[in-house]
């Protein structure tokens, strides 16, 4: 699932370059090229792809994993599945033909959306 991402306004306290390290080794995610505006894609075997011109340690590098991370959690629940034609959200086919792709108004990325920031606290913020 791929997805134009705003910057994310998360707060950065608690964070350091070792554990953004450690969650990225923990992940199987590969930089590359990825389409114009799309920053980053979960993939339903599990990998995550982000845009080589991203920097994972930037805000918008976590955003975009936590993000991710919500439609990896989507799909190892069942709610979420994709191939190359359509969508598959609760047990409704979403056509891919027309679709706007990281929208907002697309039930899953709603709830990305609405998640993002406590993944992202979850995935990046040390324990104490």
């Amino acid at each position: 699932m791929a997805f134009k991402l705003d910057k994310p306004n998360f707060h950065n306290s608690d964070q350091s370059k070792e554990r953004v390290d450690e969650v990225i080794q923990s992940i199987n995610l590969l930089q590359k090229p990825l389409d114009d505006g799309v920053v980053a894609e979960a993939n339903n075997d599990g990998s995550m792809y982000v845009d080589d011109d991203i920097d994972l340690h930037s805000q918008e590098g976590k955003g975009a994993i936590a993000h991710e991370q919500v439609h990896h959690d989507q799909m190892e629940r069942g709610d979420l599945d994709y191939d190359d034609d359509f969508v598959y959200w609760k047990g409704t086919v979403y056509p891919r033909k027309n679709m706007n792709e990281g929208s907002e108004g697309l039930a899953w990325e709603k709830e990305a959306y609405e998640k993002e920031e406590d993944v992202f606290d979850r995935m990046f913020t040390k324990r104490k």
